[in-house]
């Protein structure tokens, strides 16, 4: 009995460290309270008595501020290691037991969330049937710490200092266009010949940078061709679609239509050429414990996308 007490007392201690952290890093009772859905004086009462418990303020609050207090900033702190050293004992154990269980969440660009990594989950899902998988998509797999993910795949160089990253594999980005589009033009014999075609390009999101800047070439010689496309988008799939309808020449990643050149919906222009090569990234929290769903996803992602388009 003393010790099932004791047990409980740890997991009510852990609990309130749990409601501390999101706290703070939600940034007020009215975003906290949205984010465990329920109300901003439920989470005022939890913060009081957490106060009253510990016996000190942690949190120096009025109607135009919500900041830590000293003691709320080392209480923060140590919650922080105490709860990743928790979490990494369970993980440890479950992992010693060749068990994923819980819950995982992956992040990934939209076009190569819809057709690889989505496909693969429904594998991956009915062989942990302990584990819940969330797959969350962006138009261009860009997210932060803030969005509860445990693994975020990326195409391209990671820009997250404090991460994790994992290089998985390899892709190059491919000319290709539909039959139909190639029976009503003269296929390009060069790249410069690009120039003389309807070319589809990809924009950046919010910058609306146009991505017109086409490298192509061998391990002799490559070069840049920029070309004014007739359509653009800054929606990788809306330029897939646009191919496969035959309004012009993509510059794809292989990923993305390996299976459309394969089953002959698209024609990779130029097949003795290539553009750019783009890394896959599997970027993970800078946690001191990775998890075992997180392990157990990145074992098995990697043989699966060999076949997938990338290298």
């Amino acid at each position: 009995m003393f010790f099932m007490e004791i047990i409980k007392v740890i997991y009510d201690e852990a609990g309130g460290m749990r409601f501390f952290t999101s706290l703070v890093t939600s940034g007020s009772l009215t975003a906290c309270a949205r984010k465990l859905q329920t109300s901003p004086a439920t989470i005022s009462r939890h913060l009081s008595r957490l106060e009253s418990r510990i016996g000190t303020q942690l949190i120096l609050r009025n109607t135009r501020h919500f900041g830590l207090s000293e003691n709320g900033r080392i209480y923060y702190e140590r919650a922080l290691e105490i709860l990743a050293a928790i979490d990494g004992l369970e993980e440890e154990i479950s992992s010693n037991m060749h068990i994923a269980r819980g819950v995982i969440g992956i992040g990934a660009p939209v076009e190569l969330g819809r057709r690889v990594i989505a496909p693969f989950l429904e594998g991956f899902s009915a062989e942990n049937p302990d584990l819940l998988v969330n797959l969350a998509l962006a138009s261009e797999g860009f997210y932060d710490t803030s969005d509860s993910l445990d693994v975020v795949l990326r195409l391209g160089v990671p820009d997250s200092p404090d991460a994790i990253v994992t290089r998985l594999a390899s892709t190059v980005r491919v000319l290709c266009a539909s039959p139909e589009y190639l029976a009503k033009r003269l296929p390009p014999i060069s790249p410069g010949d690009l120039l003389k075609h309807d070319c589809l390009c990809l924009r950046r999101n919010k910058t609306m940078e146009l991505m017109n800047r086409w490298l192509i070439g061998n391990t002799i010689k490559t070069e840049i061709i920029t070309v004014e496309p007739r359509l653009s988008s800054t929606h990788a799939e809306i330029i897939h679609d646009w191919a496969l309808s035959g309004q012009g020449i993509a510059y794809k990643l292989l990923s993305d239509v390996y299976q459309d050149l394969e089953q002959g919906r698209l024609v990779r222009i130029f097949p003795d050429l290539q553009g750019e090569k783009i890394d896959l990234y599997a970027v993970l929290p800078n946690k001191k414990y990775t998890q075992a769903s997180v392990r157990a996803f990145l074992k098995d992602i990697k043989p699966f996308i060999k076949g997938s388009g990338f290298f």
